[in-house]
């Protein structure tokens, strides 16, 4: 399943891998399996990394307990151990522009963080999904590790075929009036598959570990030349990403710097407005080779904006084009490539920069005037949804396809962002159709000159 990122704007976030943040508060608690889980609260852009994978409230190991000083917040408690750590790499960034956090080290920084001396530096960029209060670090608070039934689980795979068997190798094994005592020439060996239990069996020199270490196993590095071959290949089972990890096989250039990005505020310039690679041997991701094989399978690097035209290369690395791509159910320009997400038809298109930011082309709603405005959108991404469907300005975007009578009122709002890019039923005719998605033409353009 193709995981795509989405984001909301200030207090809210988007998510990536396919997962999707909450507008308004649905209540993440659930029962999942008979097992108590809740969703991970992380408001990063991107969203959850693990595509908001429950987390069982009974055992969080591995995860981060950070607590909304919103009372009333109901979007849980809990995140992932790596997208708490993305997270508090955006805080680390915020912190860094912050009064007298500039002349801190990194490891101040860090070590300042949660802290009072820092957070009341760093609070403005911790806000919660709630849109209410501000998320902090449980200081206090101890993960738990693995439980003890998954360790005997574990132990019992492990030991399955490995079943130990007395084998007598001399008379006299046992003595019968103590039953207790073993004889000093029976041996516990374990019983190799293949091998009859209770008859005696050769012991396998290969498998065994001399107590004196006089003969290693027949697998051991023989040579100090075999040994530093063998922690070679050890590193290469992640290969160079330039060569192989793009999925396109070559087809994508690295890109050579960020100076097309210098033309946004100074503010944007940042890894929360930009999609920046993902730390770790990986990267990210799911997104990433979607959006890269999608492309090679049509055999370009190439893709143009769905407003003013413009070509746009495409990267083989985050931040993947100077704009933003998304995915949308019915096809804007014929520059968007037709795909199937999860079984729906639907078309991978982009926008640039500066129709993002209103300056090569600005829209207006054709019915209200109402500006769009996409500068809240992280760059470089993906988006799962219309972005021009996302937050509907009037009326008259909620109306059937078919009859034009309103399908949800203007006061009622879905939850989801990409719920707005989805099949609904209009109550007054029964039409399914993508009726919040309406076309490019029901916005009027305001060409403006090249930036």
């Amino acid at each position: 399943m193709v995981k795509m990122p989405q984001r909301q704007r200030h207090n809210t976030g988007g998510g990536a891998g396919g997962a999707e943040l909450p507008l308004l508060d649905p209540g993440v608690i659930e029962a999942h399996n008979a097992v108590t889980t809740t969703r991970c609260c992380v408001p990063l852009a991107c969203g959850c990394l693990r595509g908001y994978e429950p987390i069982n409230l009974d055992s969080p190991t591995g995860c981060v307990r950070v607590h909304c000083n919103n009372e009333h917040c109901t979007l849980g408690n809990l995140m992932h151990g790596e997208c708490f750590s993305a997270w508090e790499t955006h805080v680390l960034a915020f912190l860094r522009s912050c009064g007298r956090a500039r002349s801190w080290s990194e490891k101040q920084r860090l070590q300042n963080l949660w802290t009072k001396r820092g957070y009341d530096l760093a609070y403005r960029a911790c806000s919660c999904l709630c849109s209410r209060g501000h998320l902090r670090k449980d200081l206090d608070w101890t993960p738990p590790t693995e439980s003890d039934d998954e360790n005997r689980t574990r132990r019992k795979k492990k030991t399955k075929n490995q079943k130990p068997t007395l084998v007598t190798v001399g008379a006299g094994a046992l003595n019968n009036n103590n039953p207790t005592s073993i004889n000093t020439n029976i041996t516990l060996n374990p019983t190799p598959a293949g091998d009859v239990p209770g008859q005696p069996c050769q012991r396998h020199r290969n498998n065994s570990i001399s107590s004196t270490g006089s003969s290693p196993p027949s697998d051991a590095p023989s040579s100090p030349n075999h040994a530093a071959l063998c922690k070679r290949r050890s590193r290469d089972i992640f290969p160079d990403r330039s060569r192989h990890g793009s999925g396109g096989g070559g087809l994508f250039a690295r890109r050579p710097d960020f100076s097309s990005f210098n033309a946004l505020p100074r503010h944007k310039i940042n890894s929360y407005h930009i999609k920046m690679e993902d730390d770790g041997l990986h990267g990210n991701d799911d997104t990433r080779c979607f959006i890269l094989s999608t492309l090679a399978a049509q055999r370009t690097a190439r893709t143009a904006c769905v407003l003013c035209h413009q070509a746009l290369l495409v990267f083989d690395r985050y931040p993947l084009l100077d704009g933003t791509f998304f995915l949308t159910p019915i096809q804007h320009a014929k520059a968007a490539i037709p795909v199937r997400v999860e079984g729906r038809q639907q078309y991978l298109a982009a926008v640039c920069m500066g129709c993002l930011e209103g300056w090569s082309v600005s829209l207006r709603c054709a019915y209200c005037c109402a500006r769009w405005n996409g500068s809240a959108l992280i760059l470089g991404t993906m988006y799962s949804f219309d972005i021009f469907a996302a937050m509907p300005c009037c009326e008259s975007r909620l109306k059937c396809s078919k009859c034009e009578a309103v399908v949800i009122p203007p006061d009622q709002r879905l939850s989801f962002f990409s719920d707005y890019s989805r099949t609904h039923a209009c109550p007054s005719c029964g039409h399914v159709d993508h009726h919040f998605v309406k076309p490019l033409s029901s916005f009027i353009r305001d060409d403006k000159q090249s930036w």
